[in-house]
């Protein structure tokens, strides 16, 4: 079965059961922040109607989210008459492993801005794809930032350190039986950005790994092949933050930031 047929989710009521394209490059038994991330903007829409628009996305990830079934929960409260803000959460059977906080706008008719010109870019051609690291995991495994995604560079290398502009495309949907929106693929890759971006090597023993996602959108993007210009730096605590615009061939979808935290990688 191909990957554009096989999805990170299935979704039934309440419950999330993760397919094995979830799967991160730390450990064999838990998922990639990508597709949680996902997940959780899928249900913040899943309770917007139809003239709200998600705006923002906070998401935390509170443990290793495992690859066994997750229990969902969501909740809208109006803030006023065009704003709202929504709360989705996954669980194991005794505590939250991720939460997410989206903002919700009514949208409304508004004039282009003054001098508003798109900026276009082109993705390398399909010759420039390069398949990603397996990193701690058994390369034999599936899992979701190699199999998953795929990746044209414009700057920088899974195996280089330093800032990186990097187009990737989500080549399977998020839940099974749906097309995912325009936000649920940028939240999926968005949390590739400290990964293409990061400060060390493997062969320095030690990473920066995110403990948390934050995306304000611009608009829906209008291509699956999505830009990741992304720049991470080290603070002097064993953390840092990596910051990310976020592209698609008219000009810019998001913005997007992680809080970065230390840990040795052998």
């Amino acid at each position: 079965m191909g990957l554009r047929m096989t999805a990170l989710h299935h979704l039934t009521g309440g419950r999330a059961t993760p397919t094995e394209l979830t799967r991160g490059p730390w450990q064999a038994d838990a998922q990639h922040g990508g597709p949680p991330a996902a997940l959780l903007a899928r249900l913040i829409e899943g309770v917007a109607t139809e003239d709200q628009w998600l705006a923002r996305l906070h998401v935390e990830l509170l443990a290793p989210v495992p690859l066994q079934p997750l229990s969902t929960t969501v909740e809208v409260q109006p803030l006023s008459r065009r704003v709202a803000v929504a709360s989705a959460a996954l669980h194991t059977d005794d505590r939250p492993v991720a939460r997410a906080t989206g903002r919700l706008l009514t949208r409304s008719g508004h004039p282009d801005p003054p001098g508003s010109v798109p900026h276009r870019r082109t993705p390398p051609p399909a010759t420039a794809e390069r398949r990603a690291p397996s990193w701690l995991v058994d390369p034999s495994m599936t899992m979701f930032h190699r199999d998953a995604v795929r990746y044209r560079w414009e700057a920088g290398a899974f195996e280089t350190a330093g800032s990186a502009a990097c187009w990737m495309r989500l080549v399977c949907p998020v839940i099974a039986g749906e097309q995912p929106s325009g936000q649920q693929r940028i939240a999926a890759i968005a949390d590739i950005a400290s990964g293409v971006s990061a400060i060390y090597t493997r062969a320095d023993g030690y990473g920066l790994i995110n403990t948390d996602l934050d995306l304000a959108f611009v608009r829906s993007p209008r291509d699956e092949w999505l830009l990741i210009e992304a720049t991470s730096r080290a603070g002097e605590a064993g953390t840092g933050v990596c910051t990310s615009i976020i592209s698609d061939t008219s000009g810019v979808v998001a913005a997007g930031s992680q809080t970065l935290l230390g840990r040795p990688v052998r």
